[in-house]
């Protein structure tokens, strides 16, 4: 059976304190035309087997997903705002895939990426928007140190 990707986002039920504070200074810093900034935790799963059993499997790790204060989807919203997806440079999941793998028994699982998509809504056409957004990565949402991003 071949192997399958599942992508799978993570978000909080209670207000981020970590993406207002983002909106905050980016309007301090004059990004004014954004309007809203929200965050999620961004998983990325080379997985061979059952895809539908996995996904269940998977929403269902307290590590990456706490029934409490969490929601989860498979799927990037399809929305008005522009994403960012920020990864560490040499971010290779070996961690998580560890901690999977070895520690809760998701044999199926061979390689895992992780990162934080930032969602911005931007006060502009579609083109200005990804300009703005552009900008505001590599001011603040990214450290091109040791991150790298993409705008999808």
């Amino acid at each position: 059976m071949p192997a399958k990707t599942v992508e799978m986002f993570v978000s909080l039920k209670v207000p981020d304190t970590t993406a207002i504070t983002a909106l905050q200074t980016l309007k301090k810093i004059g990004f004014n035309k954004i309007n809203n900034v929200k965050r999620e935790d961004y998983y990325k799963f080379l997985t061979e087997g059952d895809e539908q059993k996995f996904r269940k499997q998977i929403s269902q790790v307290d590590i990456l997903v706490n029934a409490n204060k969490h929601f989860y989807d498979f799927s990037v919203k399809k929305d008005n705002t522009i994403k960012i997806l920020v990864k560490n440079i040499n971010g290779n999941g070996s961690g998580i895939l560890s901690t999977l793998t070895k520690r809760l028994g998701f044999k199926q699982v061979k390689k895992a990426e992780n990162g934080t998509l930032w969602s911005l809504s931007i006060d502009a056409d579609e083109k200005g928007a990804r300009k703005i957004a552009e900008k505001a990565a590599k001011e603040l949402l990214v450290n091109e140190n040791y991150q790298e991003y993409d705008i999808l």
